[in-house]
C-alpha cells in the first residue's frame, strides 16, 4: 500500500498485507490488535463492513474525511465505500476490529439496510460510544467468534461462526436501536427500500455517472417520481445526494492520491478540468487546487 494513494481494498488483500493465512478466504478477517500492522495507516476504501471496539487507550480514526477520536468503549460501524484511515494509535491501545465482505452477509441472509433509520444512522455516524454493559456483551461474541474461527478440527466451523457473525450482528443492532431509537418502531416500506436500492446503485456508479435520469432507469422508475421519493424518505434530494457522492471522491482523490487534477476529473468522468472545476468550486467554495493546498 503506498500512503500517497487511495486504494480499494479487498479482504484477501488486507490478508496477504498482513501476513495472514489465506484461511476463510476473503469472507471475514479477525484482528485483535490494531499495532500489529500497518493496516487501515493509509487511506483506503474497504469492500466489507467493519465492526470494530476499543477497550482501553485511544486512536484516531479518519472516516470519509472527518475525524473520530476513539477511545474505551467507542466501537465503529464502518460501511463498504467509506474512506478509512488510522492515523493514531495510543501505545497502550486494546481492542479489536472484525471485517465482513457482502458476499459473507448475504450467504448468512444478513442485510444491515433492510432497516432504514439504522442504515441512516449508521452510515451518519460510524463511530458510537456504546454502554458499558453493551461493550462487556458484544465483547462475549468476539471472542467466542475468534475462538470458533480458530478451531480448525471443527467440522462445522463455517456454520458455527456464520450463526456467530449473525448474532453478534443482531446484537449490535438491538444496542444501536436503544441509543438511537428507544420510542420508535422501525417498519420498512418499498420507499425505503427504493432509497436504499439507490445508495447502492450511488455508491457503485458515482464515480461515473451524476445524471438523476441514470439512477431512475436502473430502479424502473421516472426521474420525477424517485426525486419525490427519495426527498421525501431522505429530506434530501436525488441530485443533492449524487453531488455529495461525486464531491466526497473527489475531495478524497484531491487529498490522499497523487493524481493530478486533470486526472481526477478524466476518473470522475468530467469532460474537461475546467468543468470539473466549476463544479468543484460550486459545492465547496473553493477550486480543486486550493482544496489540495489547503
Amino acid at each position: 500500500m503506498d500512503n500517497a494513494t487511495l486504494t480499494d481494498v479487498s479482504l484477501a488483500q488486507l490478508r496477504r498485507f498482513a501476513g495472514m493465512p489465506d484461511e476463510n478466504q476473503d469472507e471475514f478477517l479477525i484482528i485483535n490488535q490494531i499495532r500489529q500492522s500497518d493496516l487501515f495507516y493509509y487511506p483506503c476504501r474497504l469492500d466489507a463492513v467493519v465492526l470494530a471496539m476499543c477497550q482501553r487507550g485511544s486512536a484516531m480514526v479518519e472516516i470519509n474525511l472527518t475525524r473520530y477520536e476513539v477511545t474505551n468503549g467507542i466501537g465503529i460501524i464502518n460501511l463498504p465505500g467509506n474512506v478509512i484511515q488510522v492515523t493514531h494509535v495510543s501505545d497502550d491501545f486494546e481492542g479489536y476490529i472484525i471485517l465482513i465482505s457482502l458476499e459473507f452477509l448475504r450467504s448468512i441472509q444478513i442485510d444491515l439496510k433492510n432497516v432504514l433509520p439504522l442504515y441512516m444512522y449508521i452510515k451518519n455516524h460510524p463511530c458510537v460510544s456504546f454502554p458499558a454493559r453493551a461493550v462487556e456483551e458484544i465483547s462475549r461474541f468476539y471472542h467466542l467468534l475468534q475462538q470458533c474461527a480458530d478451531d480448525t478440527r471443527s467440522k462445522r466451523r463455517t456454520e458455527i461462526v456464520k450463526g456467530i457473525i449473525s448474532a453478534l450482528i443482531y446484537k449490535i443492532c438491538d444496542e444501536l436501536e436503544r441509543l438511537t431509537l428507544p420510542s420508535e418502531e422501525l417498519v420498512g416500506n418499498r420507499r425505503e427500500a427504493l432509497f436504499v436500492h439507490f445508495l447502492d446503485l450511488l455508491t457503485e456508479h458515482h464515480r461515473q455517472q451524476r445524471s438523476v435520469g441514470f439512477y431512475a432507469s436502473r430502479l424502473h422508475i421516472t426521474p420525477k417520481y424517485m426525486s419525490s421519493l427519495i426527498k421525501e424518505v431522505s429530506g434530501r434530494s436525488a441530485a443533492q445526494w449524487i453531488d455529495d457522492y461525486v464531491i466526497l471522491e473527489a475531495k478524497s482523490l484531491l487529498k490522499y492520491s497523487d493524481l493530478s487534477i486533470q486526472e481526477i476529473a478524466y476518473r470522475l468522468n468530467f469532460s474537461t478540468q475546467s468543468f470539473f472545476g466549476k463544479y468543484f468550486k460550486q459545492h465547496t467554495g473553493m477550486s480543486p487546487g486550493q482544496y489540495k493546498a489547503h
